[in-house]
């Protein structure tokens, strides 16, 4: 089995909502937006070439004693200024020539592009929809984008802080906890799973189930998916008492290892709250999920820990922030995956797992992929939702229904433009008796089927798809 190309979890998730608009290529924005600066340049060259020329025309008109002196000595002032003032004013249109021709070049360059990449997207949509052996409709989405144009960028890491996020890991699955869950998803009869299954169904009372976020113009689907599943298990967990959003700002801003809006990972975003809480989201909460669509989000935030939003009250009075902060018992992944704990990513450590624990504990050996399917989906049914990482690409921003897999099926390696995080809710099968995922994405309810997707689980068999989960 082939695993990601990347040295870490690190997941994008930039939107390409249709509703929204939202970000297509924000750090590319970025780019174009530094070098459109570079065209008010010439305001700065005005405004110095016309303090030179000031400073030159001020030489002042002095006094002589003889009139007719006088009108000599203005007249030769007067040249002088107006030769100085006319070079100023050659060297200046000069230089306003040369900005705007760098400028119209640098757009053209810009329209050829992004003309070139649209055409070439409307025809991988018109070849998907065109298959006979496809299962999904696509329809364009002009926020889409190309493997080759994304601007990748890692976020620095916090080394001894990850080490510490390891050695919690392997704590708790060591958790008495820990052991009862592994119990539970042993001895529960494959036969009692559903044929298809829907956690909307299962719990109602939870809202955060039904909710398809819209993470704007920041790669930030780690977090928002991370505290997705946070909440809803905290609401199933607590049979509905506690239908708080949790705050995937919190998590973007104040996790020094989680991630920013160039990504992150969301296991770390799991084991934050465990650690350290997180306080509510959603309008009225504690953190509102306040992220632009615009293009170009900033990726650098800053954590603010003194005091939640003015419109949020409890009993009548404002909380504060440490006093907002909820908590979960024990994060752990699904599926077998290693963290980096290294700058340069070549020091991976194997972090314990659900299907590593049933691998070491089968008297047949090894899960078979039928087996590991069977595990996640009880995961799902008995606890709720979970995460879960997939390779993204090109054609994926253009879903529009159906059972997703990638199409074409060769050169896929080299059209995944990052690998993305969503919230995996529930599964069904296919006419021919494919077993699919449902998950829920966060592009905003205008994108695929209401936000939803679904999407063929036979990309385990090509990658491993990763799936973190927690417990309140």
């Amino acid at each position: 089995m082939k695993r990601r190309p990347r040295g870490d979890s690190n997941y994008l998730g930039v939107p390409s909502s249709v509703e929204t608009g939202g970000r297509w290529r924000g750090e590319q924005c970025a780019d174009i937006d530094e070098k459109g600066r570079r065209g008010d340049a010439s305001s700065s060259i005005d405004a110095k070439m016309k303090k030179k020329a000031s400073s030159k025309s001020s030489d002042g008109v002095h006094s002589a004693s003889s009139p007719v002196a006088g009108v000599h000595f203005l007249a030769a002032s007067s040249a002088r200024r107006h030769g100085t003032l006319s070079n100023a004013g050659g060297i200046l249109s000069r230089w306003r020539c040369l900005v705007c021709t760098f400028v119209a070049l640098l757009l053209a360059a810009v329209l050829r592009a992004r003309a070139d990449e649209i055409a070439y997207l409307k025809r991988l949509v018109d070849s998907v929809n065109s298959a006979t052996d496809v299962k999904w409709k696509a329809r364009f989405n002009p926020f889409g984008i190309r493997q080759s144009t994304f601007n990748h960028q890692k976020a620095l890491k916090n080394l001894t802080a990850i080490k510490e996020y390891v050695t919690h890991l392997q704590r708790f699955f060591d958790s008495s906890q820990m052991t009862e869950h592994l119990k539970a998803l042993g001895s529960f009869p494959e036969a009692h799973l559903p044929r298809n299954f829907d956690a909307r169904d299962k719990w109602p009372m939870c809202p955060s189930i039904h909710a398809v976020p819209n993470q704007g113009g920041c790669g930030s689907c780690y977090a928002v998916s991370a505290m997705g599943v946070a909440a809803d298990r905290t609401c199933i967990h607590t049979n509905g008492t506690q239908s708080t959003q949790l705050s995937a700002l919190d998590v973007i801003e104040c996790c020094e290892v989680c991630g920013n809006c160039f990504g992150g990972d969301p296991l770390k975003a799991m084991v934050y709250w465990t650690l350290e809480g997180v306080v509510s989201g959603g309008p009225d909460g504690c953190r509102p999920y306040a992220v632009s669509n615009a293009c170009g989000e900033q990726a650098k935030r800053k954590c603010r820990r003194d005091k939640c939003q003015s419109a949020y009250y409890k009993n009548g009075a404002g909380a504060g922030y440490a006093a907002d902060k909820r908590k979960g018992s024990i994060a752990y992944t699904l599926f077998p995956r290693k963290m980096s704990v290294d700058q340069a990513g070549n020091d991976r450590v194997l972090l314990p797992s659900v299907i590593g624990h049933f691998n070491k504990t089968s008297s047949t050996g090894p899960l078979t992929l039928d087996q590991i399917r069977t595990i996640i989906r009880k995961e799902l049914f008995l606890y709720g939702p979970t995460t879960l990482a997939l390779p993204l690409t090109e054609e994926f921003l253009h879903y529009d229904s159906g059972v997703f897999h990638p199409f074409p099926r060769e050169h896929f390696d080299d059209r995944i433009i990052y690998w993305h995080v969503v919230r995996l809710i529930g599964w069904g099968h296919a006419e021919d008796g494919q077993l699919f995922w449902v998950a829920a994405n966060s592009f905003g309810e205008q994108w695929g089927e209401n936000g939803l997707f679904r999407v063929d689980t036979t990309l385990l068999e090509d990658y491993g798809l990763e799936y973190e989960a927690a417990m309140p």
